[in-house]
């Protein structure tokens, strides 16, 4: 009997740690009336997240439109976002509640740029 129970437990104990963990998630989002944008980073990409952020920097600062978007900073858990972390920095663009734009992974200020630009019209 006690083996059965010595037994039970060893096996809880290690598929529990074969479950996937959550990790947390930076989120910077930003809505408006119509679109809300969302960047979803990790602490270890702060390069490829810098590229995203002088991205949105850069869109912010080109036209007049864009400061009715209101940033926000949050976490999330990995869990939560409908994205593997093999996948971040993902930035997010949403319109009316449905997803119109996703950009992931590794790519220049300017190609993110141009696809905010491209996705969000005013």
């Amino acid at each position: 009997m006690y083996y059965r129970i010595s037994f039970a437990i060893i096996v809880i104990i290690l598929l529990a740690g074969c479950l996937p963990q959550s990790k947390d998630v930076e989120v910077l989002s930003a809505a408006e009336s119509e679109y809300e944008l969302f960047l979803y980073t990790t602490k270890n990409q702060n390069n490829e997240a810098n590229q995203y952020l002088t991205a949105l920097l850069d869109w912010r600062t080109k036209s007049s439109k864009v400061e009715r978007f209101q940033f926000k900073q949050s976490t999330a858990r990995t869990d939560q976002i409908k994205l593997s972390e093999d996948s971040l920095p993902a930035l997010v663009i949403k319109k009316r509640g449905k997803v119109i734009t996703s950009i992931q992974g590794s790519n220049t200020s300017d190609q993110i740029l141009s696809e905010l630009e491209r996705s969000v019209s005013f």
